[in-house]
């Protein structure tokens, strides 16, 4: 049981979970210690990773989402940067500067945010902390 490739992959996505990597890349570490655990080549990990199984119609891998994922992570990635550069403070004085003795604009303006979010103007969760600093 505890030289099971699937066992042996969960941990070491646990562990480096809690080591504070990120988690799409303990997911791809874990998934190369399993394919390096048990005795399928390379190659065909890879490809059952990214395409799935073609055996079983329910296991389609990444490949009809993949496209979706890359998305996710470039919206991430640049939320990312936006907030670890000066850019968020710049925007976060600007506008305090702005609206510092009008508190109802300040609570109207979220309100249209929030209203709006979906619909008139997209905001993703990942720039609501530019938004609303925490």
């Amino acid at each position: 049981m505890l030289t099971n490739p699937v066992f042996i992959s969960i941990c070491v996505m646990c562990a480096l979970c809690l080591l504070r990597c990120n988690v799409m890349l303990a997911i791809l570490i874990g998934t190369i210690c399993a394919v390096l655990s048990s005795n399928i080549p390379l190659g065909d990990a890879i490809n059952l990773f990214i395409n799935g199984n073609p055996e079983n119609a329910g296991s389609l891998g990444m490949g009809g989402n993949l496209e979706t994922a890359l998305s996710y992570l470039l919206l991430g990635v640049i939320a990312s940067a936006i907030s670890k550069t000066n850019l968020t403070a710049i925007l976060v004085r600007a506008v305090a500067n702005l609206i510092s003795d009008k508190k109802y604009v300040f609570i109207f303006s979220i309100a249209f945010f929030a209203c709006f979010s979906q619909n008139l103007i997209p905001v993703h969760i990942a720039f609501i902390p530019i938004l609303i600093p925490p």
